[in-house]
């Protein structure tokens, strides 16, 4: 790995993307000529989240890696291959020109990082699925990725336990007590009051880097401005002190007191962490950023996100107004469907004329994550989709799943072969492990489609997270002989009441062991004659790791993180 100079410098050399999340300055872009396959005629750049390795992945198109450059808009650490890349990622890829295109994917020459925040996790809420991190509010859903890289788990005997979801996080407790320290990869929603100001992508936990290269910028913000002063401005609910900052605007460095202005989004980092909980970060360095990829009127361009508003034919993707009025009226997205648009940069360098719209994720989707071994997997009824059957319940894969063999510890994309919907049944059924978990949507018809799914290591555990189905009615028991029964889109759990735990942890007693149909439910334990029973383990008298259930109660919303 090489070092780009410092942070600023970085930042501002070499600068061909602005996305929110990445890049700064107005560079010009290259225009190129992707193969008939791409559907597009010209692409400038491709900016959405990683689904899959083998070459990358991104919203629905394979670039190939070879010779692209790698780089961390923050860190300006740069590779010549893809060992800093994770799936969940959002990142934006540069396409090579034309002359270089290879005949089955478009050669990529960069693909830049771009997380939105870096910090320590000072709440957490399982209800709402959500997190604060440097005083932003995340959004965690049905296809949120997580991924460990902490030295106490990759050791050759790890000394902790692998976090896999929300409730594995730490919260901070006091100011001297930090929680996990995360870096939170994704889109931007929303600056308004109580809503979110990012929907993740990833969550990647660590250990907390030194204060030297890439640690440079370990603690960080990236939002839209809410307000500015002399010296300081306020990203979400995070007061950021510029008095002692670099800050580069649009052309280049600047007085900081001038820089910015409300509504933009700016990039805020540096080396030493905030006073806990995080309410407010003396930066050292502060940098405009662009809500699109490349600001050419003309350019095409590709975008994922979650819609935050919209009006007739118009609405707001990651802060970019995009224009609808070519688009079919059944096209037409609405507040928090989880899309890609491509379309062309219009002639005010900051909005977007849309082509076309694919809805990956609907806003009212019903949500279930499943975890255990696969016991069947059969392709499709069209080309690059599959039917894999987990605990009784069949769920389609397709190209916009994002897929990660985790089966491992030595490093989150680990595995011998490249995991993607072309690979997808070899990997699987070559695989040491048969364990996977699943996160997926139901339509109307209740056919379940995954948004993510990784291999994890082998387990005789399983689990659902979902909402408890109307029929059968749940029947609320009370001994480990009378256990309580429900079921979550058809599949059936029984569960000895002792094992009901507090939405707060596992390891808490004292919530409720009634459940009602419409609650949101965590269960886990194993799966037995083709229910998920959850018992007291022998010895304990009440709930462990492996054997819970957690009755969140009624949902805030319909799409749900995986914890």
């Amino acid at each position: 790995m090489r070092r780009i100079g410092s942070v600023l410098a970085a930042s501002l050399a070499s600068v061909w993307l602005a996305s929110c999340g990445g890049g700064s300055g107005t560079a010009a872009t290259t225009t190129t000529t992707p193969t008939a396959s791409t559907g597009v005629g010209k692409l400038s750049a491709s900016s959405g989240e990683i689904t899959a390795f083998g070459s990358v992945f991104v919203n629905g198109r394979e670039f190939s890696t070879k010779n692209a450059k790698v780089l961390d808009n923050d860190t300006g650490a740069v590779v010549t291959d893809e060992s800093m890349l994770e799936v969940g990622m959002s990142v934006d890829v540069k396409p090579m020109s034309a002359t270089a295109m290879d005949a089955s994917a478009p050669l990529a020459d960069e693909i830049r990082l771009h997380p939105l925040a870096r910090g320590h996790v000072d709440a957490t809420d399982t209800t709402a699925s959500t997190m604060t991190v440097m005083g932003q509010t995340v959004q965690l859903t049905s296809a949120t990725n997580f991924s460990d890289r902490r030295a106490c788990l990759t050791a050759a005997t790890p000394t902790c336990t692998a976090v896999a979801g929300l409730s594995d996080l730490t919260a901070t407790s006091s100011a001297t007590s930090a929680g996990s320290y995360v870096t939170v990869h994704g889109f931007l929603f929303s600056s308004g009051t109580g809503a979110a100001n990012i929907v993740a992508s990833l969550v990647s936990v660590g250990d907390v880097p030194a204060s030297t290269g890439r640690g440079a910028a370990a603690f960080k913000v990236e939002g839209s401005v809410v307000s500015v002063s002399a010296s300081s401005l306020v990203i979400g609910g995070l007061t950021v002190d510029l008095s002692k900052a670099t800050c580069s605007g649009d052309s280049g460095t600047a007085a900081c007191a001038s820089a910015f202005s409300a509504g933009q989004v700016v990039s805020v980092f540096g080396a030493t962490a905030p006073a806990l909980p995080a309410t407010s970060f003396a930066a050292g360095t502060a940098a405009l950023r662009s809500k699109l990829p490349v600001q050419t009127a003309g350019e095409t361009i590709e975008l994922q996100g979650r819609v935050s508003s919209a009006s007739g034919t118009g609405f707001v993707l990651r802060g970019v107004n995009i224009d609808g009025a070519a688009l079919a009226s059944a096209s037409l997205p609405v507040v928090g469907d989880d899309i890609r648009v491509t379309g062309t940069v219009a002639s005010n360098g900051t909005s977007v004329t849309a082509s076309a719209v694919k809805l990956l994720h609907a806003a009212v989707s019903r949500t279930v994550s499943i975890e255990g071994d696969f016991t069947a997997i059969a392709a499709g009824a069209t080309a690059d989709t599959f039917v894999v059957t987990v605990l009784g319940q069949s769920i389609n894969i397709d190209a916009n799943t994002r897929l990660a063999d985790r089966s491992t510890r030595k490093a989150p994309r680990s595995g011998s072969q490249a995991f993607n919907i072309s690979t997808f049944q070899t990997v699987l059924e070559a695989s040491t492990s048969k364990h996977l978990v699943v996160n997926a949507t139901a339509d109307n018809a209740g056919k379940l489609t995954a948004v993510a799914l990784q291999i994890a290591p082998a387990s005789t555990a399983a689990s659902v997270q979902g909402v408890v189905d109307a029929t059968p009615a749940p029947v609320n028991g009370s001994s480990a002989t009378m256990p309580t029964t429900f079921a979550v889109h058809g599949l059936s759990v029984s569960a000895d009441p002792a094992t009901f735990a507090s939405p707060r942890g596992w390891r808490m007693r004292g919530q409720a062991t009634t459940v009602a149909a419409g609650d949101l439910v965590v269960a886990r334990g194993t799966w037995t004659n083709g229910v998920l029973v959850v018992a007291v383990p022998t010895g304990a008298t009440g709930p462990s790791f492996g054997n819970y259930v957690t009755d969140l109660g009624a949902p805030r919303t319909r799409d749900h993180a995986n914890f």
